[in-house]
């Protein structure tokens, strides 16, 4: 007899027919188009069969003309499935609450390891971490990607070289190298102190050994500036010279400033969207409009999300949309040649020790070309220029 391939999902029930005109009652149900399957004679005025729930109500008139009676014996279908369920809904709200649970708990930051790092080093790191929202409880699709959490880290913390960063299930791995900081040993063995470079003498401070050079003095790299050698003449003994020698240096640096320049910056105006990436189908969760902004720009955080141990066929998207706003930065030649002056002590200030002075600087060539200002700044810098040279003893000195 005819049967919905829909059976699955339709709700149907098994009934048991009685009567004389069964043949009659399944003959005017197929002519009506009313499906009616698995007929089996139960004996000699009753047989079992299936029909759609939805097609009682035409069976009912089918039932009057013939003379029969029904009985249900079962109801079957998703419809009445799920009833069943729901008189049952206690226990399906637990087990759906306690998935729901574990699901977020394999999301959550429940460990934070470091290793490589002393206990200071660490310490600075957890806090820098902390800032950055990666503590226990939170949820890890909320947080920066690790590249962009590696990224922040090292550029957050001065003592560190590199800083590894991992995710393992709910665990995050921080692997630190820390910057060897050499300490600068002390020189026993007896030494001389000589100019590292050319200058002319400013002032100078010896604590130990012979100075053989005075102020304003011109001395070449390498020049010989405090002995190690002490004592008269006949009676000189060696001794590991120290002190500091001020000398004026000469340093000349390029700039070119462009006069005018265009640059984005943000205007504050952003929109935050989140979706659910489910077998590369992206489905909006919150925030649906992308922004009516002319120029923006546009980052995406995608975290994978995970089911106790394994990882699930969807992921968390955080898509931040930020306006931004083309400007225009003109300057004039006089304010080009500040700005240009403050780029150029800049760069020698990169080269200089922390102790070092600029003493004096001057325009030694400028020019304008091209829309560009060009400076040649000469700076007179007082440094330390002494540094060690080690005194060769020979066998018998």
């Amino acid at each position: 007899m005819k049967k919905d391939w829909l059976e699955p999902i339709n709700s149907y029930v098994k009934v048991e027919i009685r009567g004389e005109g069964i043949a009659e009652l399944i003959n005017a149900c197929l002519a009506r188009n009313i499906s009616i399957w698995n007929i089996k004679r139960t004996n000699e005025n009753a047989v079992s069969a299936c029909l759609y729930t939805k097609n009682i109500k035409g069976l009912r008139p089918l039932l009057k003309q013939t003379g029969c009676k029904i009985r249900f014996l079962e109801k079957n279908g998703l419809p009445f499935w799920a009833a069943r369920m729901w008189r049952r809904n206690g226990l399906i709200l637990g087990l759906a609450g306690f998935l729901v649970i574990l699901f977020l708990l394999s999301n959550m930051v429940w460990n934070i390891k470091v290793t490589g790092a002393n206990p200071k080093t660490e310490y600075q790191l957890l806090n820098a971490a902390k800032e950055l929202g990666i503590k226990k409880g939170k949820f890890i699709f909320l947080l920066p990607n690790v590249r962009q959490l590696q990224q922040q880290l090292t550029n957050a913390m001065d003592n560190v070289t590199w800083i590894g960063v991992s995710l393992n299930g709910t665990t995050y791995n921080f692997q630190v190298v820390e910057k060897e900081i050499p300490e600068r040993k002390k020189a026993l063995s007896p030494r001389h102190l000589v100019a590292k470079k050319d200058a002319v003498i400013y002032d100078m401070f010896v604590e130990k050994g012979q100075p053989v050079v005075a102020p304003h003095q011109f001395v070449y790299k390498g020049s010989l500036l405090v002995s190690g050698y002490i004592g008269k003449e006949g009676k000189t003994k060696l001794v590991p010279a120290k002190g500091v020698v001020w000398g004026e240096t000469w340093y000349t640096t390029n700039v070119t400033i462009p006069l005018e320049t265009k640059f984005q910056t943000y205007t504050g105006s952003s929109i935050i969207q989140h979706k659910l990436n489910l077998f590369g189908l992206r489905i909006p969760i919150w925030g649906w409009k992308d922004g009516e902004y002319k120029s923006k720009e546009v980052s995406e955080n995608e975290t994978p999300l995970k089911f106790w141990k394994w990882t699930l066929p969807m992921s968390y998207i955080k898509k931040e949309i930020r306006e931004t706003d083309g400007v225009k930065r003109v300057y004039t030649k006089a304010e080009a040649m500040d700005a240009g002056k403050a780029m150029a002590r800049k760069e020698v200030r990169k080269l200089l020790a922390h102790d070092a002075k600029i003493r004096e600087e001057k325009i030694l060539h400028q020019s304008v070309s091209n829309g560009k200002v060009n400076l040649s700044m000469h700076y007179q810098v007082i440094e330390n220029i002494a540094s060690d040279q080690p005194i060769l003893i020979q066998q018998g000195d």
